[in-house]
C-alpha cells in the first residue's frame, strides 16, 4: 500500500518543537489534538478552519502567518520545498 506524505512531516521542525513547548504539558488535549489534526491530512488546505485557528492559537507569535497568503497558502507552517 503507498501511504501518501502526511501534512505533519511536511512541518517545519520549528514549529513542532514550539509547539511542544508552548503547549505540550499544560495544554496537553490541545496539543494531541493539533498532532493528530497534522498526522490526518495531507495537505494544510485539507485542515479545517477550526484546526488551523487552534494551531496558530498555540504557536509562539512569531511563527504566526504573515498576512493573508502566508495564512490561506501556510508557507508559515511548512518547510521551504512544500511551500507554494
Amino acid at each position: 500500500m503507498n501511504l501518501k506524505e502526511r501534512l505533519i512531516s511536511k512541518v517545519k521542525p520549528e514549529i513542532l518543537k514550539a509547539l511542544k513547548n508552548e503547549a505540550e504539558i499544560k495544554y496537553s488535549s490541545s496539543y494531541k489534538s493539533i498532532i493528530y489534526s497534522l498526522a490526518d491530512v495531507e495537505g494544510y488546505r485539507d485542515l479545517t478552519i477550526n484546526q488551523v485557528d487552534q494551531l496558530i492559537t498555540f504557536l509562539p507569535r512569531e511563527f504566526h502567518p504573515n498576512g493573508r497568503t502566508d495564512f490561506y497558502y501556510g508557507d508559515y507552517l511548512l518547510q521551504k520545498e512544500y511551500q507554494i
